[in-house]
């Protein structure tokens, strides 16, 4: 099994996060996806994943976009996956359709009205390296930038993004002056753009700042996570985890150790970076 993360070239760096990449041979993992904040793209360059129980051989290409609970997911055992994660913001500058279309839901590029999509996706899949998959994705996206020019909204994005990745305990008010925008404006912007609400945000991005701590814990000792957090108290925590999870922390800590023996911990902790 390998996994690799790549970052895009700097001229899309303000667009695209990273790339993931998974190839397994003879191996199966299961595993709990919890959300990223982040929209994303799929290439199943080999067999789909069983997502949930299901596997659906029509979403070889898709767009997956904010997910606010964990997905449950098992790899056959030849899976070859590229990933494109993209910047929180970053999904409707480059489609131009609104990000809140594509809420808990992973929708094929055949059926969506994109010019290019079935050709991009063609392309990537006969690719004969991730790196040459990269450069034809790489590519599509800086033509789809320059047809879609208005970044109005780029920069002050760029700064609420900045400012939930450094606090997720920030309040609203201060992203919207943050954004120079009415809270009114600025929410209605931001969940167009992003995908889910600017509270929807903060309560993942402090869920994954919790699963990072967890992350270095050996022992259940969740007291200066609950209160470095601004969680009201054990119970908002365990409460508040659950959701976006479906576990315990835990249960959670419990799952990580499994995912750890087998020898699957940087990938994972690169998916969810």
């Amino acid at each position: 099994m390998i996994t690799r993360m790549l970052l895009p070239s700097p001229p899309l760096r303000a667009f695209v996060h990273h790339y993931w990449v998974m190839k397994t041979d003879r191996i199966s993992i299961e595993m709990n996806i919890v959300p990223t904040g982040s929209m994303k793209w799929m290439f199943h360059r080999h067999s789909p994943l069983v997502v949930n129980g299901v596997i659906d051989n029509s979403k070889v290409a898709s767009v997956c976009g904010q997910y606010t609970r964990s997905i449950h997911v098992h790899t056959s055992l030849s899976t070859h996956l590229l990933f494109v994660f993209f910047q929180p913001y970053a999904m409707k500058m480059i489609t131009g359709i609104s990000s809140n279309h594509f809420e808990e839901d992973n929708v094929s590029m055949d059926l969506l009205e994109m010019p290019g999509f079935h050709e991009l996706k063609c392309r990537v899949l006969d690719s004969a390296t991730d790196e040459g998959a990269i450069a034809i994705i790489e590519a599509f996206i800086a033509r789809c930038l320059h047809a879609n020019d208005d970044d109005t909204y780029l920069k002050p994005l760029i700064a609420v993004s900045n400012a939930i990745d450094n606090d997720p305990t920030i309040e609203l008010d201060r992203l919207s002056d943050i954004a120079c925008l009415s809270e009114r404006q600025f929410r209605r912007i931001y969940t167009e753009n992003v995908g889910i609400t600017p509270k929807q945000m903060i309560r993942t991005k402090r869920f994954l700042r919790a699963t990072k701590l967890i992350q270095s814990l050996n022992e259940n000792a969740f007291t200066s996570i609950v209160d470095g957090l601004g969680f009201t108290d054990h119970s908002h925590f365990n409460k508040e985890f659950h959701h976006f999870a479906g576990m315990s922390p835990t249960e959670y800590l419990a799952h990580l150790r499994e995912i750890e023996s087998h020898n699957f911990m940087q990938g994972y902790q690169a998916y969810h970076k």
